[in-house]
């Protein structure tokens, strides 16, 4: 018989609400305190689909940086509706990176995961599994609330410690282009530890643009009279909890501490030339009392 310990439970609903709370259940034959998340296949509301529709073209447009940033977070939260319409929208000449309509993808359906039956769900494990399954029937009780499962999007385990490591590329990642999503999902009650080591260029041989994590601690340049660029030193790592987040600086090394509530994302901080940039940091995150939303990407 399976035992079906509480815990404590965020879901995304069709309507595009939240809900968090305490919650017993199983997907898949796998109890609650073996999930990290779900997230369903289940065709897109109206609702659903009409936000998609205009994310998409958002997206694919690309003309406004913010309203691309808010587009990208709110299909990736919609999750697996978004592959087929995604899918049919990509064309053979003009998909590439560093742009987000074909980083998308990954965001959504990590590889190790995708298949031929685009109608079944995803359920990620904590021993690292990803299983492709349907979505249970009848509901689920969230803090006295029945919810029926038809109308759950998404649904995250709170792990009382999430521990990543991301590799933040100096162009798919930069400021310019996109955030590092981490994938973590910190609450009101989370804490931050973030270590980082690794070398990027961003001026090509020359070497007073090049810096760790810190970023740089004088102009990279005599045509240059700060080492900073929007508040923050060129080349530094960043982070921002949610595309209208407040962009913040981790560095080398970061907390303990709380850094806030949403998805956490990371990027090396520089001006509209990135495109002479080099290299690539390695995190190390760790979170406690947070949610594992999905892989980083």
């Amino acid at each position: 018989m399976l035992l079906l310990a509480a815990v404590t439970v965020m879901l995304r609903l069709t309507d595009g609400t939240t809900v968090e709370g305490p919650a017993s259940f199983s997907i898949g034959g796998r109890g609650a305190s073996q999930i990290l998340s779900f997230h369903s296949a289940s065709t897109a509301s109206p609702q659903e689909a009409e936000q998609i529709a205009a994310d998409l073209a958002t997206v694919q447009a690309d003309k406004d940086r913010a309203a691309r940033d808010l587009a990208v977070e709110r299909l990736t939260a919609i999750g697996l509706p978004v592959v087929t319409p995604l899918l049919n929208l990509y064309k053979d000449t003009d998909q590439h990176e560093p742009r987000p309509l074909y980083r998308l993808f990954e965001k959504i359906m990590p590889s190790a995961a995708d298949g031929f039956d685009r109608t079944q769900g995803l359920l990620r494990l904590t021993n690292g599994q990803m299983l492709r399954v349907g979505a249970p029937a009848g509901s689920l009780k969230v803090d006295k609330r029945e919810i029926p499962w038809a109308a759950v999007r998404t649904l995250a385990v709170r792990q009382k410690k999430v521990v990543k490591t991301a590799e933040v590329h100096s162009i798919r990642h930069s400021t310019q282009i996109e955030y590092f999503d981490t994938g973590i999902g910190l609450g009101g009650g989370s804490q931050l530890t973030v270590t980082a080591s690794g070398f990027t260029r961003l001026s090509w041989k020359d070497d007073g643009w090049a810096t760790d994590p810190n970023g740089l601690t004088k102009p990279g340049s005599p045509a240059y009279k700060t080492n900073l660029v929007d508040g923050h030193p060129f080349g530094a790592l960043l982070g921002r909890l949610g595309a209208k987040g407040a962009t913040f600086a981790i560095g080398k090394a970061y907390g303990p501490k709380a850094a806030g509530a949403g998805r956490l994302g990371l990027a090396i901080n520089d001006n509209r030339h990135w495109q002479n940039n080099l290299g690539t940091y390695r995190v190390k995150l760790t979170a406690t009392d947070a949610y594992d939303l999905g892989e980083g990407q």
